[in-house]
């Protein structure tokens, strides 16, 4: 398939309708779990396989080309392909999961996720524990033994003291985190919010502090606050010790629009933008020190996903190209990328087909 394009009619409907597809493709993620792409680049076919763990029925056509080249292979994991590490996370009864922004959307999608690929515990943080009707939902249908695997937990990533006090936590309960997902994040829609801008006139300097907070001091805050939990080894099981994999991961949502090398036109969006481009320099300076504890940091770009900030800026063609993707996909795709994950992958930026973007 071809990229879209805007059909020849005059030249000011022609410029209008560029406008328009430009903003519908260039979507963000928000702590609702929207997303960001610049689809009017190339786009070539991707070879598809329902085999592939963590594939709902949906089937995405494209696969993104990007501007410039990554210091990083791709990630494969058409195969069904399991890292040694994963597979030991994965089967471990005492492994504990922490997923930032779980109240609805692919953050709950990560903690159903979780809950299916995982025998560990999965603490899922929320803004406000008592107002999270669908996480509520679904726990309430969960059996008992699945039901005793979620531990639901505050946090607010602009909030120092609640990040200490989920440490602190963290630390008298388990003594051990052995993956955390920083999924919270926010992106505005113009309406309610200053952003996302169109205009360099249109920053506002309360709207930008407030992108920087959420998007990249937040989640790097929260990953440094875990750091000596990521790297425990008390509580470690007799298979992990055995098969040697005791390595840890950290997963970020990161956005394609974060990419310098890929920013080649479209719509500004400047404070998202920045705070992503941010939290991928977080991510990749990280990495050689998480490493050296044995654990392993990515960001990830989950294309557009259909989730309420997204609905804005959709349209009927973009859904009808299959460009605006279930939510269960995207996160069972983001799942198999990060099970598939070595350490020569860490501090990269990949999207869902397990591309490696440029920074």
């Amino acid at each position: 398939m071809k990229a879209y394009s805007i059909m020849r009619i005059s030249s000011r409907a022609c410029i209008s309708a560029y406008r328009r597809t430009c903003l519908a493709s260039i979507i963000s993620r928000s702590h609702d779990g929207a997303v960001a792409t610049n689809s009017d680049l190339n786009i070539r076919p991707i070879i598809r396989s329902p085999s592939v763990r963590g594939f709902s029925s949906f089937q995405p056509p494209l696969k993104n080309t990007y501007h410039g080249t990554s210091v990083y292979k791709d990630i494969s994991f058409e195969n069904n392909t399991i890292s040694t590490a994963a597979a030991a996370r994965n089967n471990d009864s005492e492994a504990v999961f922490v997923v930032t922004g779980a109240s609805r959307s692919m953050g709950l999608q990560f903690v159903k996720e979780l809950l299916h690929r995982t025998k560990g515990k999965v603490v899922a943080c929320v803004l406000r524990p008592g107002s999270a009707p669908a996480l509520e939902s679904h726990l309430n249908g969960l059996g008992r033994d699945d039901r005793s695997r979620v531990d639901v937990h505050g946090l607010d990533v602009t909030n120092i003291d609640q990040i200490d006090e989920l440490s602190r936590y963290l630390t008298e309960e388990y003594g051990r985190v052995d993956g955390l997902f920083n999924v919270a994040g926010v992106l505005g829609d113009r309406t309610n919010t200053a952003g996302p801008e169109m205009k360099l006139s249109e920053m506002d300097y309360n709207w930008a502090k407030h992108q920087m907070e959420v998007n990249a001091i937040g989640p790097m805050m929260v990953s440094s606050k875990l750091a000596p939990l990521l790297k425990a080894r008390k509580g470690r099981n007799t298979y992990l010790r055995t098969t040697g994999a005791q390595e840890s991961i950290v997963v970020n949502l990161s956005a394609r629009v974060a990419s310098m090398s890929d920013n080649t036109g479209g719509v500004a969006w400047y404070t998202y933008r920045m705070s992503k481009a941010a939290l991928n320099a977080g991510v990749r300076a990280s990495a050689h020190e998480l490493r050296r504890g044995g654990t392993w940091t990515i960001a990830l770009y989950p294309g557009m996903t259909d989730t309420d900030m997204s609905k804005p800026f959709q349209t009927p063609a973009l859904k009808e190209k299959g460009l605006v993707f279930p939510v269960d996909f995207t996160v069972g795709r983001l799942m198999n990328i990060v099970d598939a994950m070595e350490e020569e992958h860490s501090g990269g930026m990949y999207d869902w087909s397990g591309q490696a973007i440029p920074f």
